[in-house]
């Protein structure tokens, strides 16, 4: 299990930076696609947010399903770093019901994205600065003999 754990953490260290400029990405194809909104149809039949669209179901759907499978597979060994690893998934998870929400919900919809961002960016550099400084906290801690 250590083999597969020590994999787990490398696929971390290189995935979360990714999602953290794939979130990146989204937030500036929601700022073009609302900028790019026309006169006459209703905002659900704008196709200018297509590509804000299209990222976000990649993003809440497949790719925070990977990064949960790749959390609970790494299982850090600081508690922190493995309670945010397992949360980040769902707060990205929540992302789709807070847009379909209505106006209210969705209100929480662009919050909840700054929070993700941050979270992935916090995450990203503690798990490349523990790589770096090779800190036994990312090693596996033996086992207690009983």
């Amino acid at each position: 299990m250590t083999g597969v754990r020590r994999g787990a953490r490398a696929v971390l260290r290189y995935y979360v930076p990714l999602l953290f400029l794939l979130v990146i990405v989204q937030i500036f194809l929601a700022g073009e696609g609302i900028f790019g909104i026309k006169k006459g149809p209703a905002l659900d039949d704008q196709k200018t947010l297509d590509p804000h669209r299209v990222l976000g179901f990649l993003l809440t759907e497949p790719l925070a399903f990977l990064l949960l499978i790749a959390a609970l597979l790494a299982w850090l060994p600081d508690r922190k770093l493995r309670r945010i690893s397992i949360a980040l998934p769902f707060l990205i998870f929540l992302q789709a019901p807070l847009s379909w929400g209505g106006r209210w919900s969705g209100a929480f919809h662009p919050l909840n994205a700054f929070l993700v961002l941050g979270l992935l960016g916090w995450l990203s550099g503690q798990l490349w600065r523990r790589h770096r400084a090779g800190t036994s906290e990312m090693t596996e801690a033996a086992p207690a003999v009983t």
